[in-house]
């Protein structure tokens, strides 16, 4: 096919069946003589499932190759397997899927193509979706004694239950292959429809440095790519070591299935999108499907610089920033004590003197992906803003202050992320913190050594954490003279390796301490620094909230700028909503199920927000302005002149409290 290619534009959309390698976009032959019948070739698909039985009316028995092909005869009838249990059959054809084996099927709700789906999904051997599903042979022989039991036809509850056998059978015999040490768990409902549409939607082929890269339509006029990785898995030696470059891919990889998000506290996984491991640099891409040197955002979430995921629903949102043409990046990276410890012993190893920030050399290396092969999604690489949240804007002030990123980024926006800066301290008290902070994990978790140290588990030094009541506000960046070699002071004082155009603010109800430190840390920064800077403070709180006596909370304009309502119910369910004394709000039962939304119902703490046609003016002007500082350095509207902060005229822009912005003076007042 031609039409792949790896320009400044997006790939043309091509159908799916002509995507696939060798699916017969052309009859092949295993003979010249006319009276020989024509050998097909078809591919399986959710992903590709290799090592699939399979038979014909004609066709030998055999197996789906790696690419999750197999052979066919016009009009023949091919029937699947799993060893022993039967998956359903059809008529051959270039592409078939658990839906169309599925005899009498209408759509893959059917709660048999459904299961199906659960099925192959949760038994991959490495649990890569992006690289096909893999059915091994001790994969095998497990399904097919269990094929007894493996009832298709009845309720998914009951079918998932019974698969949770197979798997701890499957773990216990050493079947899987991926690198969490947890035992694998039983792929949701909502989950296998949702890989299971991407797979077979509308597709789109874009070449980068690793290979080429298979994405899909999220809506009618975005593309999305999950899961391309940037570095590889930072596992054994390579844990606590700056990033390597990935390696490159042979074939096509599929962009369709949510990457691990980064190792931390287990019971946080739940919160976003795919499993949890070390194995987690990765980044997500949305882009317009006419993209065409726009301007790229490159999102690092909040968490501190330990918790929490770039998977998330609300941070990928198609109908959000990406409207108002931008191509937007979200990444995920090392955290904690995996991301943001050194150590004495780290620091001899090393060639610098120094130790720490192995998160943040991550984003680095991402923002060098993004370099080397955004053009290829349809941004300019020439124009690059960071964005963040809380600790999504601490690594993003963190990277303006390492000459590592220097010309990686050209803009950047700190949200609720700002902190006074140390201005006695040099960079050898930092290192000296950071590494007392990986002495006591390494005594925590009883090790000595690197090498044992490298050994154990992620869940050990994160349960060790829990165990011991460690806050996450632990983990930070830290001077090392490498990817930070002076404080944050001195650069200062010296000139920062990016002096860019800037963006920062707090919400009205936001952390006390944070909202004090913004006025501090620009008295500090302004007078040396020579980009413009444009100072916010968002103050929108949906009626019913307002009603209450709520605030807008620390992350409560995140569902305004990724235009993303839901992620308010899962501000409420961090505890990040709370009254002015402090507590949480009580909520009732709105919707008649006798719970209450302060026990967690999302259904009542939505309703409760009554969001309305202003929260969705806000929204819509929050959009624009982030996007127009994207594109031009200034977030102006064609309404609101957004004036440019300095320190004699202290201005700042009040969005909110209704549908609209203003124009006020007075920081630190009115942020207290």
């Amino acid at each position: 096919m031609s039409n792949r290619r790896g320009g400044p534009r997006l790939a043309t959309s091509i159908s799916l069946a002509c995507l696939l390698p060798l699916a017969g976009c052309f009859d092949g032959s295993s003979s010249d003589s006319d009276d020989t019948p024509v050998v097909r070739t078809g591919t399986f698909i959710d992903s590709a499932v290799a090592g699939l039985d399979y038979q014909g009316n004609t066709t030998a028995a055999n197996r789906t190759d790696d690419e999750g092909q197999f052979s066919y005869r016009p009009n023949e009838t091919i029937s699947f397997a799993i060893g022993d249990l039967e998956l359903g059959s059809a008529v051959g054809a270039e592409m078939l899927t658990p839906l169309s084996v599925t005899d009498g099927a209408a759509s893959a709700d059917d709660q048999r193509v459904v299961n199906k789906l659960i099925l192959l999904q949760s038994i991959d051997a490495d649990g890569d979706l992006n690289n096909g599903i893999q059915i091994t042979d001790s994969i095998r022989e497990e399904v097919s004694l269990s094929a007894g039991v493996m009832d298709f036809d009845q309720a998914t509850a009951d079918f998932r239950a019974s698969l949770e056998l197979v798997l701890e059978t499957l773990e216990e015999a050493g079947a899987f292959s991926d690198t969490d040490p947890r035992a694998r768990s039983v792929v949701t409902y909502a989950d296998a429809l949702e890989h299971f549409s991407r797979a077979t939607g509308e597709r789109v082929v874009v070449t980068t440095t690793g290979g080429e890269l298979r994405g899909f339509a999220a809506n009618e006029d975005t593309w999305q790519f999950l899961g391309i990785p940037y570095a590889k898995p930072p596992l054994g030696e390579l844990r606590w070591r700056p990033p390597v470059a990935a390696e490159p891919w042979t074939g096509i990889r599929e962009a369709v299935s949510w990457a691990d998000q980064s190792a931390q506290d287990m019971a946080l996984e739940a919160i976003n999108k795919g499993g949890m491991s070390e194995d987690s640099l990765y980044l997500n891409i949305t882009a317009p499907k006419d993209a065409a040197d726009l301007p790229v955002m490159v999102w690092f979430h909040g968490g501190s610089f330990a918790i929490l995921s770039a998977n998330s629903s609300q941070y990928n949102n198609p109908d959000g920033l990406t409207n108002k043409g931008v191509v937007l990046v979200t990444v995920n990276h090392r955290l904690g004590p995996f991301g943001y410890i050194a150590h004495p012993l780290l620091t001899a190893e090393s060639d610098y003197g120094g130790s720490g920030n192995y998160g943040q050399m991550d984003l680095v290396m991402a923002l060098q992906w993004v370099q080397d092969n955004i053009a290829a999604f349809g941004g300019d690489p020439g124009n690059v803003t960071l964005f963040g949240q809380s600790g999504g804007g601490g690594k993003t002030y963190s990277l303006m202050n390492s000459p590592l990123a220097t010309g990686l980024f050209h803009k950047a926006i700190v949200q609720s992320g700002a902190s006074p800066l140390d201005t006695v301290n040099g960079p050898e008290h930092s290192l000296a913190q950071s590494e007392a902070i990986g002495a006591a994990l390494f005594a925590r978790t009883g090790v000595n050594t690197l090498e044992e140290a490298r050994a154990l588990p992620w869940t050990a030094f994160v349960q060790a954490d829990k165990d011991n009541g460690i806050p996450r506000q632990t983990y930070r960046p830290n001077a090392d003279f490498y990817y930070q070699p002076k404080s944050y002071y001195q650069n200062v004082l010296d000139g920062m390796p990016s002096d860019v155009p800037l963006m920062a603010g707090v919400t009205d109800g936001d952390y006390p301490d944070l909202r004090a430190a913004l006025p501090a840390w620009l008295l500090q920064r302004s007078a040396e620094y020579e980009s413009n800077q444009y100072i916010y403070k968002f103050s929108r709180v949906p009626d019913g909230w307002r009603d209450m006596g709520l605030k807008s909370c620390h992350g409560c304009e995140l569902p305004y700028l990724f235009n993303h309502p839901a992620g308010m119910v899962q501000n409420f369910q961090l505890g990040l909503v709370t009254t002015p004394e402090g507590t949480r709000p009580v909520i009732g039962d709105l919707n008649g199920n006798g719970v209450t939304g302060s026990q967690g119902d999302a259904a009542d703490v939505y309703a409760s927000m009554q969001y309305g046609a202003d929260d969705v003016a806000v929204g819509e002007l929050m959009m624009t302005m982030w996007t127009n500082f994207a594109k031009t350095g200034d977030p102006g509207t064609e309404s609101l002149e957004w004036p440019v902060y300095t320190e004699s005229a202290d201005t700042f822009v009040e969005i909110g409290p209704e549908a609209g912005a203003t124009v006020g003076t007075g920081l630190a007042d009115a942020v207290d």
